[in-house]
């Protein structure tokens, strides 16, 4: 029977040297790249609420002067991405298909709480 026994040529000790820093070094910048990822790239929410939030409403008479981007701003918090978002919400409570109000009716606005109130 013949036996047939493959080899890989790598040289001399001096290039399995080189191979080996070259892996090494590769490994660990690999590691370095992966740690700086993680701590800088990676979103952290550093405030949390304690409370939970409820939305309620409420009724306000509207003054002369009042618009609805004033009575929206007097209501508005985080929950809302902007105030036009805000506004439109408060037409769409009140059945309003335009910004006209008049002074000395009412309308419902709703806003958010902490639950616990």
């Amino acid at each position: 029977m013949y036996r047939v026994m493959y080899q890989r040529n790598i040289g001399n000790g001096k290039e399995l040297l080189r191979r080996r820093r070259a892996f090494l070094f590769g490994f660990v910048l690999f590691v370095v790249l992966s740690f700086f990822s993680i701590v800088f790239i990676t979103k952290t929410v550093t405030a949390e609420r304690e409370m939970d939030r409820a939305k309620k409403i409420t009724s306000v008479q509207i003054k002369k002067g009042d618009t609805l981007w004033s009575i929206a701003k007097s209501y508005i918090s985080d929950e809302y991405n902007d105030i036009d978002d805000y506004i439109d919400e408060i037409k769409t409570s009140n059945g309003l298909s335009s910004d006209t109000i008049h002074a000395g009716n009412y309308i419902i606005v709703p806003y958010y709480t902490d639950a616990s109130k």
